[in-house]
């Protein structure tokens, strides 16, 4: 082989990292937002760590329970004297804590809905409360500027933090250490304490009021929302920040985070998504009111948000993305790294396939067309009935190809007397009548002067019937003695009208006496006549005998003067 050869060498393509890409679409993954409405404003929102994650929403003087599953309250706690602040789930989801504007704090059982403990330590409203890692301690904060610890078990108070000066607004238990408490509160800083020694730890400052906290990265990375900014800061040195942003016009009012999302609730009607690689934002909602509260299913399968306009806004993710992003999200690792397919290193995993996008079925399919069969309605959701499809009557398909002889004939077979009489209504609207009547025979005019005997006089048909006997008499006059059985139905017809005729003389007469009864006795009764008829007699009692005088040449007397 010689220098001059040339010898191509292979070129392996290496697939960019899919982890942005997939983020970016995450937000546009849930949808069919469900919206609840609440007595008050959410103040707090928390998922069951355990299935199926039931959500517990704190508002009003009550917290209550929703099951996903169905979309609908199940469960309510109302033992509490003043509304409700905060409320959190114990590790193993049996046990929820709430607090509430008097500063108490309670314990539930939600099996049975009992107050298990109940703890009285702040002189203030307790805005924020969790349980321990290992779910032996409560961790409450009030705005009375401090931290209490309670031991569960004892129903005891074991330390007090004081060092904050204004509202504790947040506080967290430390994932790696069960002693460790994080507080953050409105004197623009974040306390850690050591509660075994009862000591503080470290304080961090910012530059707003600290709204929430949340944990990231196995707990070394603390996300701080202070305004509208968050502040990552690196607790494993000392506090170090190590990025800051600002995506949101106004304050932000909460915090969710896990293995491999960031979210961020504020006051501008947005909820962000950010990429916890690049410290970016890589996703939007936009609500119709100021958010007060977010939070994500553990299973990733909804998301909740609740509104200072007194509604809570669920929405639900597709099934199979549901699915790809818990197996994603299931180690911390995942979210920052490749996991190669079949655990054989430089092995790329293979792309999921478009009917994975579609619930399992490929559109076009068979399976595609069904789906959504077994879908269980919601409780805002309209359901209509899928009943057998309408039929159009026998006269309606007549008067739909314009066949108004036949028209008029299935009417007076199968209709009663409101449909015939409103064929003949639509037929005068077409001019179609005399189409319908001409042209007859024995046969078909029977059953119409037939029904022309028995209507006629009833007063809500008569205006129309009237018509059509005269018509018919104008047109089938010339032709009358040739059909026994038609010359009999028209004086039937005849005698019918001849007898209304001579009982609207009657009623008419009858009316005429009872105006004249009715008119003398409304004269006789009015207070007028009376006080004359009175005067009168009166008069009559005290006159002196009238005097008769005969007027010569004349035969009557008149009275006298």
């Amino acid at each position: 082989r010689t220098a001059m050869d040339f010898v191509p060498s292979s070129v392996r393509t290496v697939r960019r990292r899919p982890t942005a890409v997939a983020s970016t679409t995450f937000s546009k993954r849930f949808v069919h937002p469900v919206v609840h409405s609440l007595k008050a404003a959410p103040t707090t929102i928390d998922f069951s760590p355990t299935s199926p994650h039931d959500l517990c929403v704190a508002s009003s003087l009550q917290v209550d329970i929703f099951s996903l599953r169905f979309n609908s309250v199940y469960r309510t706690l109302t033992r509490f004297k003043d509304v409700v602040c905060c409320a959190a789930y114990r590790h193993d989801g049996k046990v929820l804590a709430a607090a509430d504007e008097v500063g108490t704090a309670q314990i539930f059982d939600l099996g049975s809905r009992a107050v298990m403990r109940t703890f009285k330590g702040h002189t203030g409203a307790a805005h924020a409360i969790r349980f321990s890692a290992d779910g032996s301690r409560l961790f409450t904060g009030g705005d009375d500027a401090k931290v209490n610890v309670w031991d569960i078990g004892g129903e005891e108070k074991l330390y007090t933090a004081e060092g904050h000066t204004d509202f504790v607004r947040t506080v967290r238990g430390s994932e790696a250490s069960p002693h460790v408490v994080i507080s953050g509160s409105y004197d623009h800083t974040v306390k850690l304490w050591d509660v075994s020694a009862g000591r503080l730890i470290m304080t961090l400052q910012h530059a707003d009021p600290v709204e929430d906290v949340a944990l990231l990265r196995g707990g070394g990375v603390l996300a701080v929302a202070n305004g509208n900014r968050i502040t990552f800061c690196d607790l494993l040195s000392g506090g170090r920040v190590l990025h800051t942003m600002s995506a949101h016009s106004k304050t932000i009012t909460s915090l969710y985070a896990d293995s491999a999302h960031l979210l961020s609730a504020s006051l501008d009607h947005q909820l962000k998504f950010y990429d916890l690689g690049s410290y970016k934002v890589n996703g939007s909602l936009k609500y119709a009111a100021p958010l007060l509260a977010a939070s994500l299913s553990p299973n990733l399968s909804h998301l909740v948000v609740g509104m200072s306009d007194n509604t809570l806004c669920i929405r639900r993710q597709r099934a199979a993305s549901a699915r790809a992003d818990t197996a994603s999200a299931s180690s911390p690792a995942d979210a920052y790294s490749f996991r190669p397919a079949g655990g054989k290193p430089g092995q790329v995993a293979a792309q999921s396939s478009i009917s994975d996008q579609f619930e399992g079925a490929h559109p076009g399919t068979y399976r595609y067309f069904l789906r959504g069969r077994t879908h269980a309605p919601q409780t805002d959701d309209l359901v209509t009935e899928r009943g057998a499809p309408h039929r159009l009557s026998g006269f309606d398909k007549a008067l739909k190809t314009f066949k108004y002889h036949e028209a008029l004939d299935a009417a007076l077979l199968d209709g009663g007397a409101e449909v015939v009489v409103g064929v003949i209504e639509e037929l005068v609207q077409r001019n179609g009548l005399r189409i319908a009547l001409n042209g007859r025979d024995q046969q078909s005019l029977q059953p119409l002067i037939s029904f022309l005997v028995r209507q006629v006089t009833k007063p809500p048909f008569a205006t129309v019937l009237v018509g059509v006997a005269n018509l018919l008499l104008d047109m089938y006059a010339p032709v009358l003695g040739q059909s026994a059985a038609i010359d009999e139905l028209f004086v039937k017809l005849r005698s019918t009208l001849e007898a209304e005729v001579a009982l609207q003389v009657d009623l008419a007469q009858l009316m005429g006496a009872m105006d004249v009864l009715l008119a003398g006795a409304m004269r006789v009764g009015t207070p007028a006549t009376v006080a004359r008829d009175e005067v009168g007699a009166a008069a009559s009692l005290h006159r002196p005998p009238a005097k008769v005088q005969k007027k010569e040449g004349a035969g009557a007397s008149v009275p006298g003067e």
